[in-house]
């Protein structure tokens, strides 16, 4: 009796490279995996880690809305600085002003001392929420190892806070694909919000020393629209950071929408 033929046993092949051994198998849908499948998440094919991805919220709407109340930050802090320079021009014998000018002045202080606050608040909110969410998605891309609450906390430690967040959004924008090139805008943006911050705390400092006659109004004043000019300049570059960031994010889940689109299309008939 003549025995069968064996049928040569073939081990299972990667589907996307071809003659590539398995290492393993996804674990959401089954589809063999090979070592040239690098995927942020080993366990998970490229489609299905795609499907993952594209359940995160898009930072899309947190950016606008950041970049919303840094345009109403720069509004309120030209206004401010518009508001020290009429006084300056309008000083008597360019050390005092009348007393209808310091009345007018001082309403008007206090109502965008006020405004300047709640955009503060609301900017540092918004802001924060944002880097949150770019940096878990980042995470998500495999592109980064930061921890998005440690991302936040670092902004609340003293002095680490000098550097570390400029760290963080550096490697985010690096990360996701920023020229090394252009990283002049981010040392541009950094360099003018700890400026800013340290001329703002000089200025706080003349104006509660005006009344003590031992600074000029015109040095509080000059000082002030300084703070302010420096304000205007860190927001603006703030805006045009997180625009470059988000521009690229979005360039990223486009991407996972090509995969999944290619993994979802019908083979090709013979």
């Amino acid at each position: 009796m003549l025995s069968q033929p064996a049928v040569p046993e073939t081990a299972p092949v990667c589907p996307d490279h071809a003659g590539e051994p398995t290492t393993g198998t996804c674990e959401r849908c089954g589809r063999f995996l090979c070592s040239q499948c690098t995927q942020p998440a080993a366990s998970l094919c490229g489609p299905c880690h795609a499907r993952q991805l594209r359940t995160l919220p898009h930072t899309s709407g947190r950016a606008k809305w950041t970049r919303g109340v840094l345009y109403a930050g720069v509004a309120v802090a030209a206004v401010t600085g518009l508001l020290h320079a009429w006084l300056i021009l309008n000083l008597e014998n360019g050390s005092t002003p009348s007393l209808e000018d310091a009345q007018a002045y001082d309403s008007l202080n206090v109502t965008l001392t006020l405004a300047s606050s709640v955009v503060m608040i609301t900017t540092v909110i918004s802001y924060l929420r944002w880097l949150h969410l770019s940096v878990k998605t980042a995470v998500a891309l495999g592109v980064s190892a930061e921890e998005p609450r440690w991302a936040v906390f670092a902004w609340f430690i003293p002095f680490y806070n000098l550097v570390k967040p400029y760290e963080v959004v550096r490697d985010l924008w690096l990360n996701l694909g920023g020229a090394p090139a252009q990283r002049a805008l981010l040392k541009g943006w950094w360099a003018a919000w700890l400026i800013g911050n340290g001329v703002s705390n000089v200025s706080a400092s003349l104006f509660n020393k005006i009344g003590d006659g031992g600074v000029a109004i015109s040095t509080a004043l000059t000082v002030g629209m300084i703070s302010e000019a420096i304000s205007v300049l860190s927001s603006v570059l703030c805006i045009r950071v997180i625009e470059d960031i988000e521009s690229m994010i979005a360039a990223r889940r486009a991407d996972l929408d090509t995969v999944i689109t290619q993994a979802e299309a019908p083979p090709p008939r013979g």
